[in-house]
């Protein structure tokens, strides 16, 4: 089968599982599909794949579980890739959740919410990011859609000028030049040996001897005082 097209006004068309389509898909309306689809899916409105599409995807919004998609992901408003979904291919939406697993690069001009178990080996350009603790991010986050002056709160540090190199001129060159050694005298001074001049050493001058210390006066006993008879 070529194509399919559903051109009746209805709210949903299902493709069931086990169903297989080789071939595009245009639809005016919603999608619920169950099988497998290789080739492009288009709609104006959502589609939900619970199955394997190898082909591009374009619709007004996008959930997906327990599926595996090869292919380039463009949605008017937002996405929702759920557990067990791989995705091999880019990603553009105004809002995006993800629980899954993604490869290829993430264009999301309002906010990502990455959940706990999610893994995502992605270049991420979005608005505001929302990492989830055990989500496993590969690739760079930039915030462009962000309302911030980057500019404005970092601002730019101008980096130290470089030294300029001394630069030799022929002049200098004659100089060093005419101020060189020959040599044979350089080597003549390295192998004489310095003669070292023995330190006549100091003797000590004579102690002066200390002079002798005048012994002190004999003081003369006091005379005995005679007793006085009481009367």
């Amino acid at each position: 089968m070529d194509n399919f097209e559903e051109t009746n006004n209805i709210e949903t068309a299902v493709i069931p599982k086990g169903t297989v389509i080789n071939g595009n898909i245009s639809i005016n309306g919603r999608l619920d599909m169950y099988g497998v689809v290789n080739g492009d899916i288009n709609s104006d409105n959502q589609v939900n794949i619970t199955g394997n599409v190898t082909g591009n995807i374009n619709a007004q919004n996008l959930f997906t579980k327990d599926s595996f998609i090869v292919g380039q992901i463009a949605c008017e408003k937002g996405a929702a890739v759920r557990e067990n979904t791989v995705i091999l291919g880019d990603i553009m939406a105004e809002d995006l959740v993800i629980d899954g697993a993604i490869q290829g690069n993430i264009d999301v001009r309002n906010g990502i919410t990455i959940g706990d178990g999610a893994i995502v080996d992605s270049d991420i350009k979005a608005k505001t990011i929302q990492v989830n603790n055990g989500a496993s991010i590969n690739g760079t986050c930039s915030l462009c859609y962000a309302d911030v002056d980057l500019e404005g709160i970092f601002p730019v540090v101008e980096e130290p000028e470089e030294l300029e190199e001394d630069i030799i001129t022929e002049e200098s060159e004659e100089v060093a030049v005419e101020d060189d050694i020959p040599t044979e005298e350089i080597a003549a001074e390295l192998t004489e040996v310095p003669v070292q001049l023995e330190k006549s050493e100091d003797k000590p001058k004579a102690v002066a001897k200390p002079r002798a210390v005048a012994k002190p006066k004999v003081v003369a006993k006091p005379k005995a005082i005679k007793k006085v008879n009481a009367e």
